[in-house]
């Protein structure tokens, strides 16, 4: 069968049948941020973020659709002055006719989202909701035993390398002689480490923890371990790969890339 153009909106209506909106918290911004539902969709970029580089990697690559996981907008925009490299950033997207949809929160708790391709790479087992869904399909977090029992150090050793990390932050009053079970949770989830010690896991990932969350964490007997937010990125292959199936289960007609631009804003030294 030959190849068939394709619109946003029929874009969306399949991304959202595989995530759809209504996981989303009530405070997330998903969904359409940039464009015309009707406008037709030749080459889509995945990306974790939507900062002033990527968009002018999409620029220069042509590309007509932006898929992220991070929303671009969560604050209304009093002025258009293009004062700052936001506000530019804004009007290139507009002036470009950019299409920019979000994935966040709903691809969060999916079924094939974030928390099971984070899970997935540290080759968990036995993988189940952190903290289930009355839908059993929805939960947030994921909790599972990796392959093997790991000393402290090969453990902070095989997490760096599974989740492309090149720091971590350690919370642990007593070290533990092993540690097999593990919850994970992408982004900014503190919240869920009550959730990890009912799970009985020896180790809690998130990240963006605050020093004085941190102190809460020192006193329980878990290795909590704030990863950054930033081993999301695995969202920019993942969701290129979920697109380009649909491409080719619906026959359409587009060209599918990941952005190579690195929208981490810490250095380590």
């Amino acid at each position: 069968m030959n190849r068939q153009s394709v619109r946003l909106n029929e874009l969306m209506d399949n991304l959202n049948k595989l995530y759809p909106s209504e996981l989303a918290e009530e405070w997330d911004q998903v969904g359409l941020h940039f464009g015309y539902k009707d406008a037709n969709v030749s080459k889509v970029m995945t990306t974790l973020d939507v900062r002033p580089e990527v968009v002018e990697e999409a620029l220069e690559l042509s590309v007509d659709t932006i898929i992220v996981h991070h929303p671009i907008l969560f604050n209304p925009i009093k002025r258009f002055d293009n004062s700052t490299a936001d506000l530019r950033m804004y009007t290139d997207l507009i002036k470009n006719d950019i299409n920019v949809f979000v994935l966040h929160t709903n691809l969060d708790k999916a079924l094939n989202g974030m928390n099971d391709w984070l899970a997935n790479a540290l080759k968990l087992n036995d993988i189940k909701e952190l903290e289930p869904s009355e839908d059993g399909l929805s939960g947030l977090g994921r909790v599972g035993n990796l392959l093997d029992t790991f000393v402290r150090q090969d453990l902070i050793s095989y997490i760096k390398d599974k989740l492309n990390a090149n720091n971590l932050t350690l919370i642990e009053r007593t070290p533990k002689e092993a540690y097999n079970r593990v919850a994970i949770v992408g982004g900014s989830s503190f919240e869920s480490l009550s959730a990890a010690l009912d799970e009985e896991a020896d180790v809690f990932i998130t990240g963006d923890i605050t020093f004085h969350k941190g102190q809460d964490a020192y006193e329980f007997d878990i290795l909590t371990i704030d990863s950054g937010h930033y081993i999301e990125h695995i969202f920019k292959e993942k969701m290129a790969t979920v697109i380009k199936n649909l491409a080719q289960e619906n026959f359409w007609d587009i060209e599918v890339i990941e952005s190579t631009t690195n929208t981490n804003p810490f250095m380590y030294e």
